[in-house]
């Protein structure tokens, strides 16, 4: 059986070096704790622009 955790990255007003950043913090805490990346979902905020990024991370579990 697979657990799933969905974690937010803000992209607006954000410069493309810090969400890297935010990202790559991100995913180094949750391949620590077992987890692996499923899929990167853009989000569009208000028609124009990628607001947000959802990470959503998968895990087998019992695993931590």
């Amino acid at each position: 059986m697979q657990q799933h955790e969905v974690v937010e990255i803000r992209a607006t007003g954000c410069t493309p070096e810090s969400v890297a950043a935010h990202m790559q913090e991100v995913l180094d805490k949750h391949d620590a704790g077992g987890w692996a990346l499923q899929s990167v979902q853009p989000i569009i905020y208000n028609s124009s622009t990628t607001g947000y990024l959802l990470l959503i991370f998968q895990r087998e579990v019992g695993k931590q």
